[in-house]
């Protein structure tokens, strides 16, 4: 399938619907809010205090960080005197966001803090593009290859007390809460050609690693491509930092976002699809734009440049299969 295909004007999934996560609630209520604050002409500092808390309790709320009180809510609403529609689709989002992300009942003590937005967003987008320099995709690890990966990362001493195992069911979760949709996103996956070659366990892990990627390359909603070694764009010190990934939630959906992970920590960016505030700095938006459009730039490019087509790419999937036989 060519990345051309991709339909970005697909409209988003329901903010409110039962598959919304307890993130995509909770940011999608703060941007409610906004709105509305926005439109009634109010500054945070004049909405916090009309609900009695702090302007940092609004900002927290408008930007999606942390989980408010129900009781915030409910004087938002009041204050900003919405409609029913609007009060009621404020009530159902403030509910999904007081429950527990898919993580956080069985793998919150081993998931790591940077990466929780975005296994609490990935499943509501309707595309998504990921990069790899160093790795398959977390998305695409078939168990024993993960295995092999997580086993090297832990000591000794923990190989049998269970978290082995509890990291392989997180990651088989997330790839079935992602992939295993009835709708999975239409999905791009970007990789360095050295993943083809870099040995993370014995040839029959490399080889049914190689297989489960070739299958996955024929289905409909999947595309994968490897950034070739001698492709000057790959030489970008950007690129070179780490593992990132655009998420896009289509029209009437969460802002588009860019996540780029470094080691131990990750970055996000948003891109900024809603009413300007008149009480935001301009320097304070204009850099987040630039910080958002700089990084899905740099991706753009590794696909746009630097990528075998698809094709090609199977090409040497089939080449990686017979290398490891």
């Amino acid at each position: 399938m060519s990345a051309a295909l991709i339909p970005i004007n697909r409209l988003a999934r329901p903010s409110a619907g039962p598959d919304t996560t307890k993130t995509a609630a909770t940011i999608m209520m703060g941007l409610v809010v906004r709105d509305l604050r926005i439109d009634a002409g109010l500054s945070q500092k004049q909405l916090a205090k009309l609900i009695l808390v702090s302007t940092p309790t609004v900002s927290r709320l408008e930007t999606g960080e942390g989980t408010p009180q129900p009781r915030t809510i409910e004087a938002a609403a009041q204050a900003l005197k919405v409609d029913s529609d609007t009060y009621d689709l404020l009530k159902v989002l403030a509910t999904r966001a007081e429950e527990p992300e898919w993580f956080q009942r069985r793998f919150n003590d081993i998931t790591p803090t940077y990466l929780k937005r975005l296994l609490g967003l990935e499943s509501m987008a309707i595309s998504l593009t990921a990069y790899d320099v160093r790795l398959v995709s977390g998305l695409l690890q078939i168990p024993e290859y993960a295995a092999c990966l997580i086993r090297t990362g832990l000591h000794r001493s923990e190989w049998e007390d269970g978290k082995l195992e509890l990291r392989l069911a997180q990651r088989r979760e997330r790839q079935e809460r992602v992939l295993g949709q009835a709708e999975p996103p239409l999905s791009i996956f970007l990789m360095d050609e050295s993943v083809l070659r870099r040995r993370v366990g014995p040839n029959e892990v490399m080889r049914a690693q190689m297989t489960r990627m070739r299958e996955l390359a024929d289905l409909p909603h999947i595309v994968i491509r490897f950034v070739l070694l001698d492709a000057l764009i790959a030489g970008n010190e950007a690129s070179m930092a780490g593992s990132m990934a655009q998420l896009q939630f289509g029209r009437g959906g969460l802002p588009d976002l860019v996540y780029s992970e470094g080691y131990g920590k990750a970055d996000y960016f948003s891109k900024n699809v809603r009413a300007p505030d008149p009480q935001e700095q301009a320097t304070s938006s204009s850099q987040k734009d630039r910080d958002y459009e700089r990084h899905l730039q740099l991706l753009l490019r590794i696909q746009g440049e630097a990528c075998a087509s698809p094709e090609e790419s199977r090409r040497m999937l089939e080449q990686a299969i017979k290398r490891f036989s």
